[in-house]
């Protein structure tokens, strides 16, 4: 009996062991991912490197081979080539989907390659700010006061990012743009990540005000980042 009272006294120390040890690494994990997501907006030195013919090559370039190495170590991945516990930080949900790096990647990748500065700047920083401030206050407030915080993060991004546009132009990209940011992150879903979402969503509504302000002789503020 003694005996027996001793083996399952060390086999709860190592079930607690084993569970410290697992939370231990799920912290490390979301604090990683957390870093991952302020990190991108260090992706915004794109736009400082010269304009220069051969370096315009390698802005053009080095983007698409970069996303398209992820996609293709994401494909090994998923199909069970390369085991995911080689990809640190993953979520269990992604275990059979691609990662959400992945996504965030391609979402980059649009906005520098396809959308003007001016859109894809506050675009990106909405998801690489905004998003990981809402992820961390989920676990202590509702719903309604982590979008409405996360609205307002995302009002200042677009109104520090337009501030030489004309007010009414100024307000109007910061409302519609933060709604669509904030708007992507209520809806969640499986097969398309919101670090695409964060940042396509926005971006595409704000084109079309920006089609058609110019349309109609109005014109869009100018860049805040120059290359040298």
């Amino acid at each position: 009996m003694h005996r027996s009272n001793v083996n399952r006294g060390e086999r709860v120390n190592q079930i607690d062991r084993i569970k410290k040890k697992m939370n231990s690494v799920e912290f490390d994990a979301h604090w990683y991912r957390r870093v991952f997501h302020t990190f991108g907006a260090s992706f915004l030195v794109y736009y400082l490197l010269p304009d220069l013919e051969w370096i315009n090559l390698f802005k053009f370039w080095a983007p698409i081979l970069l996303v398209l190495f992820a996609l293709f170590l994401e494909c090994l991945r998923v199909t069970g080539k390369i085991n995911s516990g080689h990809f640190f930080g993953l979520r269990m949900y992604e275990k059979k989907r691609f990662g959400s790096y992945l996504y965030f990647g391609v979402g980059v990748l649009i906005l520098l390659l396809f959308f003007p500065q001016q859109i894809a700047v506050p675009c990106i920083l909405c998801a690489c700010i905004a998003d990981p401030i809402m992820g961390e206050l989920r676990n202590n407030l509702g719903k309604k006061q982590v979008y409405t915080i996360g609205f307002l993060i995302c009002v200042f991004l677009f109104l520090t990012t337009w501030h030489k546009a004309d007010i009414w132009m100024m307000f109007l990209v910061s409302i519609v743009g933060a709604g669509a940011a904030v708007l992507s992150e209520v809806k969640k879903l499986w097969w398309l990540d919101d670090d695409f979402m964060i940042q396509i969503v926005p971006a595409v509504l704000l084109l079309i005000i920006w089609i058609t302000i110019s349309y109609f002789g109005f014109v869009p503020p100018e860049p805040i980042i120059y290359s040298w």
